[in-house]
């Protein structure tokens, strides 16, 4: 069973992070914040969260157009896995269909009756816990 696992949902100027410690549980963390297009700040941010919660390997969010095409954001996402595997050499990154997690976590908070202003503040890291979710159902775990 596989355990402190990391996911990530990397935006333009803002990184979500989730994280199952079990291998079953998610637990969405603070979204990090960085200056657009400075994809350095969110590095340091990952390697901060990796290092304290000794996280075993990491899941992030693969983004394409609905058509499964790439987007803008896939080289940029390539881009990142390509830092993490510097950072992390021995921790393995499983890229995963981020279609519609964004989404899928807004109606989450809607359906849990919160407030619009609320889900700004933390619907990137609500698309990790879904891009998390994913991945734990695709080995069996959730």
């Amino acid at each position: 069973m596989e355990k402190n696992i990391l996911a990530l949902d990397l935006g333009k100027g803002s990184i979500g992070i989730a994280l199952s410690r079990s291998g079953s549980f998610i637990t969405a963390l603070p979204e990090k914040r960085f200056k657009a297009g400075e994809y350095e700040e969110a590095l340091e941010a990952v390697k901060a969260v990796a290092k304290e919660e000794k996280v075993e390997s990491i899941v992030i969010g693969w983004p394409t157009y609905p058509s499964g095409d790439p987007c803008e954001m896939t080289p940029i996402v390539s881009s990142f896995i390509e830092q993490l595997k510097i950072a992390f050499p021995s921790v393995p990154i499983h890229p995963v269909d981020e279609r519609n997690s964004t989404v899928e976590a807004a109606a989450r908070f809607h359906e849990s009756g919160q407030s619009a202003k609320k889900k700004k503040k933390k619907i990137d890291s609500g698309a990790a816990s879904i891009i998390l979710e994913r991945y734990l159902r695709s080995i069996g775990q959730y």
